[in-house]
This record gives structure tokens, C-alpha cells and sequence, in this order.
């Protein structure tokens, strides 16, 4: 028994993937290490009570703005998009465009489609989402987090709507956790893209970066699911094949209100098998980039942006 035991311990061994030592590896190996975690135990989490939810109001969002490395810090729990799947893949640029770094194309990302709270099968109502990081050789990765709406949507199709960075506003059951991330962050409805266009893939800084105010995920309409409940969602993730287009990327240059123009530059495509995974659901970490950075940089962007609360700095 003492050596099954020490069997089932070796083979859940998981690589740690946040240590300087971590970082300073290749984008290729760094991916493979994630993915090799992932695939360790294919079963989903569990979903968190209603009770112990209550946690994510008494933690700090710091760490979710300033961690290094790929996964969640110390004991640190994924109370929204508790469960989800996750596939590696690649940025396929089309060209035709002046962002730089990993805009300009990049083949070791790691993707991971989850509901940012659980659903009920006699409701029609989900809240899908996205967590998307490329890796660059020698350095901490580029992460993003799209969905459609803090509302959701009425449908089971998880690719019924686009995604973006910028996400609509919700309703108001969202309010208490809008107040929550508003006391670390004045725009709780963006994450910023500046990260992305300061290096490429292969860790090279780029001289002058340039980097778009939005981006906008559109499903091809080749991956398609039921709009009413068939089977858990995670069962239609997981038919997602290897070489699949998941979305085009189409890039707004800047706010509307400015005349700003929205071009297709890439598409994201898997280049694994799409799958389910304990340590995705409870240690894969996405960084969310302060959309102030980017206004910071681009001040002329800060009054079309919208704002929840008061001005003040990033309290991290």
C-alpha cells in the first residue's frame, strides 16, 4: 500500500512554473511544462459553495495584478472561472499591421475557456470567458483575459459571442464585486495589451513598441454547441481538436470616439487537443494587466476609456 501510495504522489509530481530558474527558459520548454502539468490528472475541480465563495471578497486582488510566473501564489484559490479547459496554441499574424512584439506572431501560448461562475442546467444563463498567455524565451510571459459580458449570455454555445479585453459592463448583481476589484483598480471592465508589444516570442526587446487599444475575438463559426443544455460544457470543450481556429483577432488601433479603425491581424489556433485539468483549474495563473499602464502610455486614450469610482492610482 506504502508503494501505490508513492506511485499515485510521484505521478501527480507537478513541475513549479514561477521560479526565476522557470523563467529563464525557453517559450517552448516553458509551454511544455504548463501543458505537462495540465495533463497530470484530466479531471476537472470542483466548483466552490456559496460559502467558501465568500473568500474572494476578503482576499487582496494585488497578486492577480503583480505575480511572475505561471501559477496562482502560495494557497490562493480561483473563486471566478473555477472550472474550465486548456489547450496550447498559436498566434497566427495575417500581417498588414504596425503592432509589435508577440502581435507580430508567436507559436507557444497556452489558452484556457472557462464559465466565471457555475451554471445550472434549466437555466439558459452562462458567463463564458477566456485566459490567454504566450511565453518568450528568458522572461515572464504576456497574459490577457477576455469574456463577452460580467452578465453573460443567454445560451450554452460557449462560442455564441466575441470576446474582448474590453468587457461590457454587467448588471447590477455584479455590483459587489465591481466595488471589490474598484478598490484596486479604476478600470475594472479592461486589461491592458501594452505587455504584449515589448518583446517578441524570442525575448527581444522591441525599440519602440506599439500595441492596440482593443482587442476583439470572433468565433469562425466552425465551433458550434447546442444553445440549451445537452451536457456539461467542459464535455463540449474537450471535442475541440488539435489545428482548430478558435477565434479571429481583430485589433481596434484606438477608441472609437477618435476614429479609431478595427482590422483582422490574426487568429488563434490550437496546436494540441483541447482537455480538462485539476491543476489548470487550480494552479494555471493569468496575469491581468492594469489598463492603466496602457493609458499611462497613451494618455489620449484615458477619456474614452470607461472608469468605475474615483481616480486614483493602482493600489498594488
Amino acid at each position: 500500500a506504502l508503494v501505490l501510495a508513492g506511485l499515485v504522489q510521484a505521478s501527480l509530481a507537478y513541475d513549479e512554473v514561477h521560479s526565476d530558474e522557470y523563467l529563464k527558459l525557453s517559450a517552448e520548454e516553458k509551454s511544455e511544462k504548463i501543458f505537462r502539468n495540465c495533463l497530470e490528472n484530466t479531471s476537472p475541480a470542483n466548483w466552490f459553495s456559496t460559502f467558501k465563495m465568500l473568500g474572494l471578497f476578503w482576499e487582496s486582488m494585488c497578486p492577480t495584478l503583480t505575480t511572475r510566473g505561471d501559477e496562482m501564489p502560495g494557497s490562493r484559490n480561483k473563486y471566478i472561472h473555477t472550472v474550465g479547459a486548456v489547450a496550447q496554441v498559436q498566434w497566427e499574424d495575417l500581417g498588414s499591421h504596425s503592432y509589435t512584439g508577440l502581435f507580430k506572431g508567436a507559436g507557444h501560448g497556452i489558452v484556457r475557456l472557462s464559465l466565471a461562475k457555475e451554471p445550472y442546467t434549466d437555466d439558459l444563463t452562462t458567463v463564458p470567458g477566456m485566459g490567454l498567455k504566450f511565453l518568450r524565451d528568458g522572461m515572464d510571459s504576456a497574459n490577457l483575459v477576455a469574456m463577452y459580458s460580467l452578465a453573460g449570455q443567454e445560451s450554452w454555445n460557449f462560442f455564441r459571442n466575441d470576446f474582448s479585453n474590453h468587457i461590457g459592463p454587467g448588471s447590477a448583481s455584479n455590483l459587489p464585486i465591481k466595488i471589490k476589484f474598484a478598490n484596486y483598480v479604476m478600470h475594472i471592465q479592461q486589461v491592458g495589451l501594452s505587455d504584449w508589444s515589448t518583446h517578441d516570442q524570442t525575448g527581444t526587446p522591441v525599440v519602440s513598441p506599439v500595441f492596440p487599444y482593443r482587442l476583439r475575438f470572433h468565433p469562425t463559426g466552425d465551433i458550434m454547441f447546442s444553445d440549451t443544455y445537452t451536457r456539461p460544457y467542459t464535455e463540449d470543450l474537450v471535442t475541440i481538436q488539435k489545428g482548430s481556429t478558435l477565434y479571429e483577432i481583430y485589433a481596434l488601433d484606438k477608441p472609437v470616439e477618435m476614429g479609431g479603425k478595427e482590422n483582422h491581424i490574426a487568429n488563434l489556433v490550437t496546436v494540441s487537443k483541447m482537455v480538462t485539468s485539476r491543476w489548470g483549474d487550480k494552479h494555471l495563473f493569468f496575469r491581468h494587466q492594469d489598463m492603466a499602464e496602457d493609458l499611462k502610455i497613451r494618455p489620449e486614450w484615458k477619456e474614452f476609456t470607461p472608469k468605475f469610482g474615483f481616480d486614483h492610482e493602482t493600489d498594488c
